[in-house]
């Protein structure tokens, strides 16, 4: 479908560098977009944070965020004023350069070291149909990726999800190694979803885990977690998926170091005493154990008879005293028997 414009009845009009809209727009939320046209509309191309938000109608935050994105793409240049807040920020346009985002081959290729704020998990990133061919055709690299992918996800991989790996491969610089260690990871899981990769490996990037290997120690963490996850839950024979609480409770003995033995003691206890699961009063019993350094059978064991001793009665051993508080049944019958009232001489 074709479209015509009448941009004159307008009005005054401002310039975008079309290499904007050629190279970055696919690379950039609508918010982001928004805060760019707002700062190519100033007469003076400078202003600050909190203006932007006003013209724009997003929060600070938002604009912050965009100013940063605009500026990593070398589309801006911002500056913070020495008199101005810390969240204000004054941003000015210049000419937009080549774009620095190329894919390299594999080997040369170095995981960046992005901060933890970083906006890229909010950008969507798509390519045409012929970028990717393009790509694939110069770069045997990311040809192999795709291969390979299919093997170990068993299944065809589309064209959208292939921008989405292009996207991990060339804009956030995962090697291919990365890429494949973390598709076996995600089918250990049983997902073998495009879709459910690329959300790990971005969640990865977002805590700085970038490299192979840290993404092999990331790995080792997880499956831990799961292993343990999985004894704990057939300890207590327990089918249902966990809940977000139960989880954090198993993660937090895990971190106290109970093996699956001392669990089981814990479980029974438990059920022993309460007749029925119940993960709050099994983290008690655990927390106890570990205030006391508690984390052996033998010392459970030891801990119980210290704590019946402590428990159990006293027993009175006085004769004299046995003599007060008891009664000989056949002395006060033969009493009862004989006592005369009148000898008393009282009537």
């Amino acid at each position: 479908m074709r479209y015509t414009f009448d941009c004159d009845r307008w009005g005054s009009s401002f310039s975008v560098p079309s290499k904007v809209v050629e190279k970055y727009i696919k690379l950039s939320e609508g918010d982001f977009v928004k805060v760019l046209l707002c700062i190519l509309c100033s007469p003076d191309r400078e202003c600050d944070s909190a203006k932007l938000a006003e013209k724009s109608g997003l929060p600070e935050n938002t604009v912050i965020d965009a100013v940063t994105h605009w500026v990593s793409l070398g589309v801006i240049t911002a500056e913070r004023s020495d008199t101005a807040k810390p969240a204000q920020v004054k941003a000015v346009s210049t000419p937009v350069s080549e774009p620095e985002i190329k894919a390299e081959p594999v080997s040369k290729v170095e995981a960046v070291a992005p901060k933890r704020q970083s906006v890229s998990n909010k950008l969507c990133i798509r390519y045409k149909n012929s970028e990717i061919l393009e790509k694939q055709q110069k770069d045997p690299n990311l040809a192999h990726l795709f291969d390979e992918l299919q093997t170990v996800l068993q299944g065809t991989i589309n064209r959208t999800e292939q921008g989405e790996l292009l996207a991990l491969y060339e804009y956030f610089h995962f090697d291919v190694a990365s890429i494949l260690l973390a598709a076996e990871y995600c089918v250990s899981l049983e997902k073998r979803s495009v879709a459910y990769l690329v959300t790990v490996m971005r969640g990865w990037y977002e805590q700085d885990i970038c490299t192979y290997p840290q993404i092999e120690q990331e790995i080792i963490r997880l499956s831990d977690i799961k292993k343990y996850e999985n004894k704990v839950l057939k300890i207590f024979g327990q089918t249902a998926k966990p809940s977000k609480q139960q989880l954090e409770m198993i993660e937090k003995w895990r971190t106290m170091g109970f093996t699956a033995e001392m669990l089981e003691i814990a479980y029974n206890k438990c059920v022993d005493n309460t007749n029925k699961l119940s993960y709050k009063y099994i983290d008690a019993i655990l927390s106890n154990w570990a205030g006391k350094s508690i984390s052996t059978p033998e010392q459970v064991t030891h801990e119980d008879e210290k704590h019946r001793t402590n428990t159990k009665k006293p027993q009175n051993t006085d004769k004299d005293a046995d003599k007060q508080t008891s009664y000989d049944l056949d002395d006060f019958e033969n009493f009862a028997m004989n006592f005369d009232l009148s000898k008393t001489g009282k009537l």
